[in-house]
Formats: structure tokens, sequence, C-alpha cells
């Protein structure tokens, strides 16, 4: 199980975010060094099995976003790592410029980088360890944003979104090997509130990427507050940093 699943991840990795204005739908940011939103949150299965925890930070640099995940999973007994950081145009639309992704799994490491040229297509390169694979080059459909901006999608989808009512996107999945980066199709429908979303001040969305299915309870930015999966019987939790931090070691 990949954390990108969440997005994200299901990714469907991801939750990020943004000062939102309802009236104009514009994004407003303070001339600080500070993030944009600084979050972190716990993945449960099984309603017991503790099976890692992860922090998302987003910030502005330079007139332009800067997504950074970082990913801890224990498995098999090993604590393993994933480490993305990705820059987009800070517009609307997120248009992509670049990434890179880095995992560890036991002595194993993954590095991918890719680059958007001309804003319209993807080059990537991978390396396994010490080898290198042929460079990867895909061609993007308008409107194309890194995975891992889909929270700060969300926010600014929100304010125009209705109970009931539900729009599609098209992303790049970081780390898709599998699918050789093709971009992935996604849909979110905005529900009517439940108890959770009520006694949160949450929006109630439905997820549907790569064929699985979530939901996510967010802010009126986008961020996430809480997300389930059936499927994978996972659910993921915003907390604090400390209990974050001490989640694999109780």
């Amino acid at each position: 199980m990949r954390k990108r699943r969440f997005f994200t991840f299901y990714h469907i990795l991801s939750t990020v975010l943004l000062l939102i204005s309802a009236v104009t739908g514009c994004v407003s940011f303070a001339a600080t060094p500070k993030p944009i939103r600084d979050s972190w949150y716990v993945m449960t299965v099984d309603k017991t099995i503790r099976y890692g925890y992860y922090n998302e930070r987003v910030e502005l640099k330079r007139d332009r976003l800067f997504f950074r995940s970082h990913v801890w999973k224990k498995e098999e007994d090993y604590i393993n790592e994933e480490q993305l950081g990705a820059f987009s145009e800070n517009t609307p639309d997120l248009a992509p410029l670049f990434y890179n992704f880095h995992s560890t799994y036991r002595s194993s490491e993954l590095t991918i980088d890719g680059n958007v040229k001309d804003g319209k297509v993807l080059h990537v390169k991978v390396r396994k360890g010490q080898t290198e694979l042929p460079i990867v080059r895909k061609v993007l459909a308008p409107k194309t944003f890194f995975s891992q901006f889909f929270p700060v999608w969300l926010g600014f989808q929100l304010p125009k979104l209705k109970h009931g009512q539900s729009i599609s996107f098209l992303s790049i999945l970081e780390d898709n090997l599998d699918l050789n980066f093709a971009t992935v199709p996604g849909r979110v429908r905005l529900e009517k509130p439940d108890e959770f979303s009520t006694k949160t001040g949450t929006r109630k969305v439905s997820l549907e990427y790569r064929d699985v299915k979530s939901t996510w309870y967010v802010d009126e930015t986008g961020t996430a507050v809480r997300i389930e999966m059936p499927e994978t019987r996972t659910v993921v939790e915003k907390v604090s940093k400390e209990v974050a931090q001490k989640f694999l070691s109780n």
C-alpha cells in the first residue's frame, strides 16, 4: 500500500493551504516566510494497525507554489520513507512545473525527477539504485496538475460546488511507474453533510481516483481533516506534529 493511493494519494494521497476568497475566487498570500499549510496526519488500518504518518507542507516560493510531502510507513518491521517536492504555478489551474520523488525500502532507493517543458510535455528521469531507466516523455492535456496538489485544487473548487454536484480532473501521479506516468483521471462530488461533517464544521467530499473510492472531510481551503478508504480499510486523521511523530513508537 502506498501513500499515493490516498491522493495522496489517494495521494490517493493530500493533503492545502490557501486563503481563498469566496467572493472573488482569488488567492491571497501574506508576505511571510511561514508556510501556507503545515499539516500532519496518521494512517490506521483495520482500526488498530498503525501503518504510518506523514507531513504535508505548502509554501510560496518566488511566485510559485511548493508542495513538500514526507511519509513514514511501517512495513515488515521497517520504517520506510517517501519524500516528494513539487512546484506549480500559483494559479487556479496549478500548471505543473517540476518535481522530485525519493523513496527508500530497506536498502533499496528510488529517485524520480519530473520536468514539464513548455507547459505541455512531461519529461521523467528514473533511477533505481544505481540504474537509470530510459527517459519517459508524455504530452499533457490542458489543466493537468500534479496529484499532490489535489487539496489545493479542491480548495479552488469548493466555493463553486453545490451538494450532489461532481467535477472531474486530470493529474500526474508522480511515482506512477506502473502506468509509465500516464495522466490519471479523477472525479469529486460534494455530498450532503453527515454527523461527522456537521460536528467538525467540514465539507464531505467523495473521491474516485484510479477506481478507488474514498471519502474526504475537508475545511473550506480543501485541507483534509479525515479521509476514509473502505476498500483498504484505512483511515487518515489530521493530528498535531507531536502525536504524529510518536505514532509508530507506541
